[in-house]
């Protein structure tokens, strides 16, 4: 989050085009206002939650290269197992299910705080004010973080069932909360990146409007 003025600059610190019907979403990296985590903050505070939010962040990341690595190596051993010496291990398909779901749910997770999410750009092309696109963009980012909370609260309603009842899996006898764990997660990412993120457009926004407005007065 970031106290402002005046509206954000649209540029980008990368070339790539990614979204050819949005100028703002067509450069990667993103322009800071579009990001649900914004590095430069006024206060103390806020520089101390982006810490801690790179610091989780981080722990993330690796968790999903740990997870990527961990799939491929179980993966290769079951290939051995079952064609090399004819005798595959079940288990190991439990733990390559466990790996691959924990792997999904940070993934998108980290996609939300990244804004790679799938988005739809036909709102663009027929709009070009930048106050009414703004305006949009952070009523799409509240729509998605409710849809978030209500998919969420479903998924996480079944995963403490299934933590509550002690459920272990069939070959490892490893308790089933294990794997439904990266549903809480992977929502509680999602959502609370959406949060970010309409918190940052809801800011660009509303320095639009001021910056436009005082324009409006200087001109008359």
């Amino acid at each position: 989050m970031r106290n402002t003025t005046e509206p954000t600059e649209r540029t980008s610190v990368g070339d790539t085009k990614i979204y050819d019907y949005d100028p703002n979403l067509s450069n990667h990296p993103l322009p800071p206002h579009l990001h649900a985590v914004v590095p430069e903050q006024s206060s103390a505070l806020g520089r101390v939650l982006v810490q801690f939010e790179r610091l989780l962040n981080g722990i993330f990341c690796t968790l999903m290269i740990a997870a990527c690595l961990g799939l491929a190596s179980l993966m290769f051993v079951q290939i051995v197992l079952r064609y090399g010496f004819e005798s595959p291990f079940t288990g190991i398909e439990e733990a390559a299910v466990l790996l691959g779901v924990w792997i999904y749910f940070l993934g998108m997770g980290y996609a939300t705080r990244q804004r790679e999410h799938i988005h739809g750009g036909i709102v663009s092309l027929v709009v070009h004010d930048p106050i009414k696109v703004s305006t949009i963009r952070f009523v799409g980012s509240v729509v998605c973080m409710i849809a978030a909370c209500i998919f969420g609260y479903f998924a996480c309603k079944y995963a403490f069932f299934v933590i509550g009842k002690g459920r272990m899996s069939i070959n490892l006898q490893w308790p089933r909360g294990l794997w439904s764990g990266s549903m809480i997660i992977g929502f509680a990412m999602m959502v609370g990146y959406f949060l970010l993120e309409a918190i940052n457009e809801y800011l660009d926004l509303s320095a639009r409007i001021k910056h436009a407005r005082n324009v409006k007065e200087a001109a008359e």
